[in-house]
């Protein structure tokens, strides 16, 4: 019963969903610059569909071993890869002027960068802090008031550990290190 509801909760709040849910967050935020739909779905699609399917490319021709990348040197390229995706975005919303869009998209960028830094050198809960990154912006956009939501982010924390994927230190890391670049690096822009 324990491992069927930690695969299902590693499942629901799993980053290959939440990755696009973070983006498409700021991307709403961004709306009130007066950006263009078109424009939006244009960063969506460099930055989350296209990291999406190299995943599931790389899941496909066996280049990683299964969908949660187990093993850490199979992280790296597809972590690379999400990464100069991601830059593409940042320099599309840049280019577009859109300075609040490019702040939080580099603010998420900082992140993946420590992320995968991490990686090179240790296996890190990437659930866990895909999962506080997005609860915390949410927190910051909306003045704290889904507060409850980081509930959840120790549910996911238990699944990651339930099923073997991660220690309790991995997972711990991984939540504090992406709660606290994402809320400095909002507050210092303002948010």
């Amino acid at each position: 019963m324990r491992k069927g509801l930690a695969r299902v909760v590693s499942r629901v709040f799993d980053p290959v969903w939440e990755i696009p849910i973070a983006i498409f967050l700021a991307i709403m935020f961004a709306v009130k610059e007066g950006l263009r739909w078109r424009f939006l779905g244009l960063i969506l699609f460099i930055d989350a569909v296209v990291p999406s399917i190299f995943f599931l490319t790389m899941l496909y021709h066996k280049q990683i071993s299964n969908w949660d990348i187990d093993k850490r040197g199979q992280r790296l390229p597809l972590y690379i890869f999400t990464l100069v995706c991601h830059l593409g975005g940042l320099w599309l919303a840049h280019e577009l002027g859109k300075s609040d869009l490019t702040a939080v998209l580099l603010v998420f960028y900082l992140v993946g960068i420590v992320f995968v830094g991490v990686t090179f050198l240790w296996k890190i809960s990437i659930h866990a802090g895909v999962n506080a990154v997005l609860f915390t912006a949410i927190n910051v956009f909306y003045g704290g008031r889904y507060w409850y939501l980081y509930l959840l982010l120790f549910l996911v924390m238990w699944a990651r550990v339930e099923e073997r994927h991660h220690t309790w230190r991995q997972v711990g890391v991984g939540a504090i290190v992406a709660s606290v670049i994402t809320y400095l690096g909002l507050k210092l822009i303002g948010l």
